[in-house]
């Protein structure tokens, strides 16, 4: 059995951590809104973001095999197009989203 002093100190350190990496943001907030970097990852996230989904949406499918992958190519597309028109990365990652939930949940209407 374990001492209860180290699971008294394993409880304190991470709360202590917790509440560090919480307040921390707001301490630095000035030096944050000040840094070029976190500029730059601002206006360059939206597309990374993109990136990451379409590259994991697609890394696993099974072409060969029903649905083809049809659920991940129309959300994708339609994710793009509404980037594309709208330039709202979190509507057409949203929209996206939500579609190829409904596509793979309700695989009646490709059967």
């Amino acid at each position: 059995m374990i001492p209860d002093h180290h699971v008294l100190t394993t409880i304190l350190t991470i709360t202590a951590v917790t509440l560090l990496l919480r307040a921390l943001p707001f301490v630095l907030m000035d030096v944050l809104a000040k840094s070029q970097y976190l500029k730059f990852i601002g206006q360059k996230m939206p597309v990374g973001v993109m990136i990451l989904l379409v590259v994991y949406t697609f890394i696993h499918i099974d072409f060969t095999v029903a649905p083809y992958g049809l659920p991940q190519i129309i959300s994708t597309l339609l994710a793009a197009v509404l980037y594309w028109f709208l330039n709202n990365a979190l509507a057409a990652i949203s929209v996206g989203l939500a579609a190829y939930l409904m596509f793979v949940n309700d695989l009646t209407w490709w059967t």
